[in-house]
């Protein structure tokens, strides 16, 4: 038996943001370079670029750099959520139809938290204020604020509990520096990031519940001809243990008891494996 571990979405939202912080610290590290003289346009970049100022060149280009991180990344939440509204999740009708023509993330976000039964803590209240955040930088006339249960968190969250997790991130000047329509700092951004990762990894645990894995292994098929075709056309008695650690590339794991619904038997994924097996017979023999 196989049991879906994490949906296919969470691939995608890795991909987008897994080392979002570490190309930001690269494009600092670069601009430092600018500002101190150490870095200059080579001969092959074959680029206008002669600024009057490399002090005020690097400080804007800094801030555009950590700007462009947030947006980003609250850019991969959007892309999270928004799958969720295809398959092959199989969500209650009601949460559905309320999610299915949603397009702000922050309204998508919410009712995402309250499916899920999230409680509130300190990486919920920073992806809330991303979320503001990212509006009021990107969209020239904004001027959102953050909900007031987030504004309280925040306010008094225990500075020495999140110093491990957090490291010299300080909460409260944060929000102050959002009040101010601040650019973040680079802590500031690399909070939310984190934030942003560890959230949506809880909230896949408990959406992964509603996904049809028969659908889900369809969708994987129809997307891996080449490697479908070698396991079902191989030695009979290999062909289950091929399928079953291929489907363990995408997102499944070998389970022998488990509390979950995400769940595939044997039987059914050798079920699975003669169908495609007879469907290509079929059109193999239809091409010659």
């Amino acid at each position: 038996m196989l049991e879906l571990n994490w949906t296919g979405h969470l691939n995608h939202f890795k991909k987008m943001i897994g080392h979002s912080n570490q190309y930001l610290i690269t494009i600092l590290i670069g601009i430092e370079g600018v500002r101190t003289g150490v870095v200059t346009k080579g001969d092959s970049f074959n680029v206008t670029w002669n600024p009057t100022s490399l002090e005020d060149t690097a400080r804007n280009s800094r801030r555009f750099a950590r700007n462009s991180a947030l947006s980003w990344t609250m850019d991969a939440l959007d892309a999270y959520l928004g799958f969720l509204r295809k398959q092959p999740f199989d969500f209650p009708t009601e949460f559905y139809d309320s999610i299915k023509n949603e397009r702000f993330v922050f309204s998508l976000f919410n009712k995402v938290i309250d499916f899920t039964n999230y409680q509130l803590d300190l990486p919920l209240s920073l992806v809330h204020l991303g979320i503001q955040w990212r509006n009021n930088l990107v969209h020239y006339h904004a001027n959102n604020e953050l909900e007031p249960q987030y504004v309280t968190y925040i306010r008094n969250v225990n500075m020495e509990s999140i110093q491990e997790r957090f490291r010299g991130l300080d909460p409260k000047l944060m929000y102050e520096n959002f009040l101010d329509y601040k650019s973040p700092t680079f802590k500031e951004v690399a909070a939310i990031i984190q934030s942003t990762h560890y959230l949506v990894l809880e909230l896949d645990k408990v959406l992964k519940e509603y996904v049809n894995v028969e659908t889900y292994i369809d969708h994987i098929i129809r997307e891996s001809d080449v490697e479908i075709d070698n396991i079902v056309f191989s030695n009979p008695e290999k062909k289950l243990r091929k399928m079953k650690r291929f489907l363990m590339t995408k997102g499944l794991i070998e389970a022998k008891e488990t509390a979950s619904n995400a769940v595939i038997t044997d039987d059914k994924i050798t079920e699975i494996i003669n169908r495609e097996y007879e469907l290509r017979k079929k059109l193999r023999a239809k091409k010659k």
